[in-house]
């Protein structure tokens, strides 16, 4: 998965290879495609990320079950949403940045 910024400036992408990804998602430059950042904490692959709509933070989903909060700027996951028993595939934000939506492979789609 990918996500732009609302800046329009940096994208975000997760490394999404099933069953063999490292866990990490990656903050490029798109000017000078640059690696501005590596977000490192999920214990299996990342199939999905969104971007707040005040580009601070952004959510990942994971197939290690969980979405994770990081912010962009210290790279620092600041929480886990725990709750789905099976891959988490799918992540949205609203557009006020209030909730997170995230679909899995238990046939779930969860609101946080």
């Amino acid at each position: 998965g990918v996500a732009v910024f609302p800046d329009g400036r940096r994208v975000v992408s997760c490394d999404g290879v099933w069953n063999s990804g490292e866990g990490v998602l990656k903050v490029w430059d798109v000017a000078t495609g640059k690696c501005l950042a590596t977000l490192r904490g999920h214990s299996r692959a990342v199939y999905g990320v969104a971007v707040f709509p005040d580009g601070r933070r952004v959510v990942s989903a994971s197939g290690d079950n969980t979405l994770k909060v990081w912010d962009v700027a210290t790279g620092k996951c600041v929480a886990t949403l725990e709750g789905h028993s099976k891959d988490v595939n799918c992540v949205a934000i609203s557009p006020d940045g209030r909730r997170i939506v995230s679909a899995s492979d238990d046939n779930t789609l969860k609101v946080w």
